[in-house]
């Protein structure tokens, strides 16, 4: 019976202590998703549309095709990729991780001592175009860059009326990471 309140006891204190952390990690996610809900909504109206989303990637686009041929190939691709905002923001989470663990346990750290991360770290211009390239032709067209894009454009748009809200882009978020841990996410067009 003793343990039995031990234990309801130590859950109570960690969900207590757990929720400002979920706060404050959901305030981020907010934060991050306005910035970017703010620099995709091109006319500031509060919605993006299809073709604000396509202008976009097109200009993202623009900025790898030298050659203006309507294609990316090896050649064309920066030596060092650059590196998403996300996934600068995980690997400096990382690092602070390390950190702490190397001060616990009194030991001396220095990020050059850090194991790699992997293709997830550090993107490569092979990688890029393996991912991107599904028709096998060893070059990316802008149709095959966009391709995340626009599932993520139709993923947003929960009811189905071609543009995407904040409120919309917050949900789609949510059942996101929902989906990651068992549930389900709803058809475009299918929400609420």
């Amino acid at each position: 019976m003793m343990k039995t309140w031990k234990k309801a006891i130590a859950i109570s204190t960690l969900a207590i202590v757990a929720i400002p952390a979920t706060h404050a990690a959901s305030d981020k996610k907010d934060e991050f998703l306005e910035k970017r809900f703010k620099e995709a909504d091109l006319n500031g109206n509060g919605v993006i549309t299809h073709e604000e989303m396509m202008q976009g990637v097109q200009k993202k686009f623009a900025k790898f095709d030298k050659n203006g041929d309507g294609y990316l190939t090896l050649a064309e691709l920066p030596k060092e990729m650059p590196v998403p905002d996300h996934v600068q923001e995980r690997m400096k989470k990382r690092m602070e991780r390390m950190k702490e663990r190397a001060e616990e346990a009194e030991r001396d750290f220095d990020p050059e001592d850090m194991p790699p991360m992997g293709h997830k770290g550090k993107p490569s211009r092979l990688h890029f175009v393996a991912k991107h390239d599904k028709d096998g032709d060893e070059r990316v067209s802008l149709e095959e860059f966009a391709r995340k894009a626009v599932k993520h454009f139709k993923r947003g748009d929960i009811n189905g009326d071609g543009e995407v809200t904040l409120d919309e882009a917050k949900e789609a978020m949510e059942h996101r990471h929902k989906g990651k841990h068992g549930k389900k996410f709803p058809k475009p067009g299918h929400g609420r």
